[in-house]
């Protein structure tokens, strides 16, 4: 029946059915457990500032996106009641679907921004589709946008930055290259306002620049429109990112745990300024011991899980899908060197880029950190085993089974279910 439907209809559709895997992953049991999950003891506090007491806060990354969860709370009627004080705090009374709605919601996105963007580089339906769903059922992407952290925007704002330059390099009228040029710069402000890791994006958009340029036989042709984009890109960056930076000193206007690190002039710009400074210098001066730290090169073998929440024998352990996070590292190994193209190339550079720097950070790391690197890895295998000849044994469906596989093992530690034998108990408490 699907074999008869119009290639547009069959892509809407294979669209709904991996938006319906997501943001059912995302949302089914989002408000289990009712309490506080590891990093949430962290930035509860900082929402707790933004939405309630306005006390100056001091935090090493940017504001934005406990500024939306603030907002989100807000709508929700919350008060400020939970200390967020250790993990394990009883959320009582508020509203834990606010709280974890916003990484909910991006993280929901991000197999769907993968799958345009695969089909945007010609993968075919089947093995676009294997690749978000991969990015679905990654145990520890999707554990990591249940709860409220700051990982999923970071992810979605990379990828929908790629996505964008595309799309600009694409277009053939001025009018969509200004458009797409302004979009792909809010999309770098929308990933750098997460972290600032999110500035390793630069480096992939400059592989895609000159690589255009390139193809066009080195002319830059610098034109009125290039010129015009160029400065829509960085029109769009910064007033997404000084915004919510605006935001940060209009809403913290009591003196409060943050006034021993900074003392605000009331001059936007230099506060920001003399801010950043402080907040790269704090970054670098984290020598707190944790017992859940890893190296960077431990993390492609998952060498160091988390644990996020333990109560009553049910835990949450921030592990990966052992079919995902190996599997993509030995297809790329195993197939990297048979083809290599623009795609392929600028993956590559995304994990590097990506990954690479953390050999440098004297801080304590954890294995989340690796989420932006994964990513790349799981695009860059999916178009490696999706260009092997029709006559290959391996088929898309193949693949989607063991992913699926993959996932049902770290299932229990994922939602925080008791074990194998809670599951069809729980599920059927869904609400």
């Amino acid at each position: 029946m699907i074999r008869t439907l119009s290639h547009a209809a069959r892509e809407n559709l294979v669209f709904a059915a991996l938006a319906a895997i997501s943001f059912a992953l995302h949302f089914v049991y989002l408000t289990h457990p009712h309490q506080v999950v590891f990093d949430e003891y962290h930035f509860g506090k900082f929402v707790n500032a933004y939405c309630c007491s306005h006390e100056t806060i001091f935090d090493i990354h940017p504001p934005h996106s406990k500024l939306i969860m603030a907002w989100l709370v807000t709508l929700w009627g919350y008060d400020g009641s939970v200390g967020f004080k250790t993990i394990g705090e009883s959320f009582a009374g508020a509203p834990v679907f606010a709280f974890r709605l916003w990484p909910a919601l991006v993280g929901s996105l991000l197999p769907l921004v993968a799958f345009k963007l695969l089909r945007r580089w010609r993968v075919s339906l089947a093995w676009a589709f294997t690749g978000g769903l991969a990015i679905a059922m990654e145990n520890g992407i999707l554990i990591q946008t249940r709860i409220m952290a700051l990982d999923g925007q970071l992810l979605l704002g990379s990828l929908l930055a790629v996505w964008m330059c595309e799309k600009m390099l694409g277009s053939r009228t001025p009018q969509r290259q200004i458009l797409f040029g302004l979009l792909m710069g809010i999309s770098l402000a929308f990933s750098v306002s997460a972290k600032f890791t999110g500035l390793a994006v630069i480096a992939i958009l400059g592989f895609q620049l000159t690589q255009h340029f390139m193809r066009s036989g080195m002319k830059l042709n610098w034109t009125k429109t290039a010129t015009v984009t160029s400065l829509a890109a960085w029109i769009g960056f910064w007033t997404f990112y000084l915004a919510g930076w605006k935001l940060h000193f209009m809403w913290l206007t009591k003196p409060g745990s943050g006034s021993a690190f900074y003392a605000t002039t009331g001059d936007f710009f230099s506060d920001v300024i003399a801010l950043h400074k402080i907040m790269v210098t704090a970054n670098n001066g984290i020598t707190t011991a944790h017992p859940w730290t890893s190296i960077w090169w431990e993390w492609p073998i998952m060498q160091k899980p988390i644990y996020y929440w333990v109560d009553q024998g049910a835990m949450i352990y921030f592990v990966g899908n052992p079919v995902v996070w190996w599997g993509v590292h030995l297809v790329c190994i195993a197939l990297l060197g048979f083809r290599r193209t623009m795609q392929t190339n600028l993956l590559v550079l995304g994990w590097l880029a990506s990954f690479i720097p953390y050999a440098f950070v004297s801080r304590g790391l954890f294995l989340y950190h690796y989420l932006p690197p994964l990513m790349w890895l799981i695009l860059l295998a999916t178009i490696l085993i999706s260009q092997q000849p029709k006559s290959s044994p391996i088929k898309p469906w193949h693949a989607m089974v063991l992913i699926a596989c993959g996932f049902a093992i770290t299932l229990p530690v994922t939602f925080g279910f008791v074990g194998w034998k809670e599951i069809p108990v729980q599920l059927l408490k869904l609400r």
